[in-house]
């Protein structure tokens, strides 16, 4: 697959003849492009979504899944981020369960590497799915 986005050149001529490029991502191409796709598959499966949903005091996770009785924090990881991190705010916030999906083969080692060294009481609330899965 194949994703496309201005670059800096791209949005200094559309300025340059009147078009307006809109603003300038803050997050990866990559990034936002699985998020939507994660959103539609967990849409599919009847949950209710909020993408960059705040966490008390700490930022924001990429999806909150919500369906009656069920609240899943949906992390999406492309091996460039601080992983341990991510997660870690994600367990402080509180979340029962917790999905993080690996965009790429080097975000699945990624993932897998921190959920092994988090122990189990709480590898059992992480769950790793792939691009393949959400696709």
């Amino acid at each position: 697959m194949v994703l496309y986005q201005l670059s800096d050149f791209g949005r200094t001529v559309c300025k340059s003849v009147g078009l307006e490029p809109g603003p300038r991502p803050r997050e990866s191409l990559e990034h936002r492009f699985w998020v939507n796709k994660t959103a539609q598959y967990f849409e599919k499966k009847g949950y209710e979504i909020k993408k960059e949903h705040p966490v008390k005091g700490n930022g924001a996770i990429d999806i909150l899944a919500e369906r009656p009785g069920e609240k899943i924090a949906v992390e999406v990881e492309t091996g460039k981020s601080d992983i341990k991190t991510n997660l870690g705010k994600i367990m402080k916030a509180g979340f029962g369960k917790i999905v993080m999906i690996a965009t790429s083969p080097t975000g699945v080692s990624a993932c897998q590497k921190v959920v092994e060294n988090m122990g189990p009481d709480h590898s059992s609330k992480a769950e790793i799915l792939t691009w393949l899965d959400v696709s």
